[in-house]
């Protein structure tokens, strides 16, 4: 008789929507498991350059559990890896509004705001990444990168510097000093930065370009004109070089002729642009 007054408890207390404590650790275990399985999963496709694939999974989990933190750091990291700065943005803003940090996370949000000219918080953003870790890949670059926008020249070239010391294959460390060196009119020592980052890399468009006008700094104005052609035909969507090319032709090789088709050449192509964005 007690044992079934024992069983109509048990009922009762089911009823009322009563867990057995050991039942609900064990099914919390098993989702926790599968949880960390997915997050093994999606870690992998992104270690293989399937972001969009280990997106859709993090995202998955992000749902399910909203308040766990390690999927929202990989899916910034792979927002901002896949381009999607603006949903990187979100989940850096999320971590930031729970407290975590770190130098990596910066360096994201350093270069998202150097994206969107933000350029106070860019430096205060990377300044904090490399101290803390300042063997951190690009982040010296990056922050004289920044620097140089907002016109610290001398900080940024010692960032630039610094990040050369570290890689001397970083070719935009290399364009970096030789846009530093522009900006004092140090034309030869622009002109041999430049050449030190095509030496890494022919399809730089920025190094041609700061070549060319370190060589009509240095009144050369048909090598600068070959320069700055050379940077043209790497990105055809760049108006800068048709104006600067112009600008030589007419100005140092009293050519009007040849600057106006310069011009013209510049004007087509932003014509061009306007159209495909039209289409896009």
């Amino acid at each position: 008789m007690p044992q079934q007054h024992d069983e109509s408890s048990v009922d009762h207390l089911v009823e009322l929507g009563y867990i057995d404590p050991d039942e609900a650790a064990a099914r919390e275990a098993s989702r926790r498991h599968e949880q960390h399985a997915e997050f093994k999963k999606a870690a992998k496709l992104a270690a293989d350059s399937k972001l969009g694939e280990a997106a859709q999974v993090l995202e998955a989990l992000c749902a399910e559990d909203a308040n766990w933190v390690i999927p929202r750091q990989l899916l910034a990291e792979i927002y901002y890896r896949a381009a999607r700065f603006s949903d990187a943005q979100t989940q850096l803003d999320w971590l930031t509004s729970r407290g975590v940090e770190s130098p990596r996370l910066a360096l994201l949000a350093g270069v998202i705001a150097l994206r969107r000219r933000e350029i106070v918080l860019a430096i205060e953003l990377l300044e904090y990444a490399a101290f803390v870790e300042p063997e951190l890949p690009s982040v010296h670059m990056l922050l004289g990168t920044a620097l140089l926008r907002a016109g610290r020249v001398t900080e940024a070239s010692a960032s630039l510097g610094e990040a050369i010391r570290k890689n001397a294959a970083d070719v935009r460390a290399l364009d970096g000093m030789a846009a530093a060196c522009l900006r004092q009119a140090i034309f030869d020592e622009a002109a041999d930065w430049s050449l030190r980052a095509l030496e890494h890399d022919m399809r730089l468009f920025d190094a041609h370009y700061h070549l060319g006008l370190a060589l009509a700094g240095l009144n050369r104005p048909e090598d600068a004109l070959r320069a700055l052609e050379a940077g043209a035909r790497v990105d055809p969507s760049r108006a800068a070089p048709y104006r600067w090319m112009a600008k030589i032709a007419r100005e140092q090789l009293n050519d009007r002729e040849r600057a106006t088709r310069y011009l013209q050449r510049g004007r087509e192509m932003i014509r061009q642009r306007r159209k495909r964005r039209q289409i896009d």
